[in-house]
Formats: structure tokens, C-alpha cells, sequence
């Protein structure tokens, strides 16, 4: 049995359609599943955590490039509040494991946007204090589930920072670690370093 060019033509056609049709519906499938996974800002965190634990074996001693670039805390900064709006960097070893933008406002209280995909939820709060004049704590605490709704435990993020380069940019740490329902300690998931800079309204 012979086809022609025509026939031959709307054959391809139609496999290309139902291949494209096929495709369309696993994306569909995958954000739906995606999407329930995670929920708040515990996709934040856990992202954090796999990035971390990713680089785990990799660390050398001395300092990241990305915190060499960074200012030290200075006691000459013209803005020595940290509320305001922030860029800011999260480095295990040499590399960066997250970003972020984060507001500090008045009155102790922090919010913290990663980018991470918004489905699985990329808003965190967070309460902040001064500890010592231009260095500030920051704490932010996460309830964590798996994919089915089982409750895996609770999320530390702590952050300790000093402004520098006239109140303009920060540096320090951070830690993130996990803990169980009755806020017993689990496990350090990460520990690095955090570096910001401050977005001006101007």
C-alpha cells in the first residue's frame, strides 16, 4: 500500500499533535503535584538545607569570595538602622546557596521573600533585635511537613549581622538548623554566611 505526499504529511502532523499533546498534559500532572508539596516558607528552607547539604563536602578553610567582597561593620556608618529594604546572599563555603529580598521593620519584625518558586509558598517572618549598636539578630521559625502532611518538625533560621559601608550593606552569619515538636534539637543543616545590600528608595 502506497501513501502520497498529503498523506503522508497529516500522518507526521497528527503524530507531532498527540506527541505535544502528551507533553502538555505531564506539565500539567507535574505542577499539580508541585504545588502541594510544600507549603509557607518551608519550601525556603528546605531549599536551603539541600543546597547546603549539596555543597557539604566541598568546603575549603578561609573565607567565601562572596563575603571577601563584602564590607565589615564600621562605626562610622551613616545609617545605623538596619529597617529598610535588603538584597541579600546566603554562602556556604564559596557558594550561594539562596537570595532573597527582606524587609526589617520598626517595631522587631522581619519579612523575608526568597526566590523560590511562589507555589510552594516564598514568604517567611521573622523578629529581629539589637544587639549591640549596629548588630542585629534575626530569628524566623517554620513549621515543616512532607508532601503528604506529616509534620517533620520545626525550622531554625537564625541570623547575626553588622552593617557596614555606612549603613549600606551588611555581613555575618547564619545557621539553619531543625528541631522537633517539643523544640528539642535535631540537627545543624547549614551554617555560612550572609551578606546584603541595602535598596534605596532613590
Amino acid at each position: 500500500m502506497t501513501y502520497t505526499k498529503t498523506e503522508t504529511r497529516k500522518s507526521a502532523n497528527l503524530s507531532l499533535c498527540t506527541a505535544a499533546l502528551r507533553i502538555a498534559l505531564l506539565s500539567v500532572v507535574m505542577v499539580a503535584a508541585s504545588a502541594s508539596v510544600l507549603a509557607q516558607c518551608a519550601a525556603s528552607f528546605n531549599a536551603m538545607a539541600t543546597a547546603a547539604n549539596s555543597i557539604r563536602g566541598q568546603l575549603q578553610a578561609g573565607q567565601s569570595s562572596l563575603q571577601k567582597d563584602s564590607v565589615v561593620g564600621t562605626n562610622s556608618a551613616v545609617n545605623t538602622s538596619i529597617v529598610g529594604l535588603w538584597h541579600i546572599r546566603f554562602v556556604v563555603g564559596d557558594q550561594q546557596i539562596q537570595e532573597a529580598y527582606q524587609i526589617w521593620n520598626t517595631g522587631g519584625t522581619e519579612v523575608h521573600n526568597p526566590n523560590v518558586d511562589p507555589r510552594q509558598g516564598n514568604v517567611c517572618l521573622g523578629s529581629w533585635k539589637e544587639a549591640a549598636p549596629q548588630t542585629f539578630q534575626l530569628t524566623h521559625r517554620v513549621w515543616l511537613y512532607d508532601p503528604n502532611g506529616n509534620f517533620q518538625g520545626i525550622g531554625h533560621l537564625t541570623e547575626t549581622l553588622t552593617l557596614g559601608d555606612r549603613g549600606t550593606t551588611h555581613s555575618g552569619s547564619f545557621t539553619l538548623d531543625l528541631y522537633d515538636g517539643s523544640d528539642n534539637f535535631v540537627v545543624n543543616l547549614a551554617t555560612g554566611t550572609v551578606v546584603g545590600e541595602r535598596i534605596s528608595p532613590d
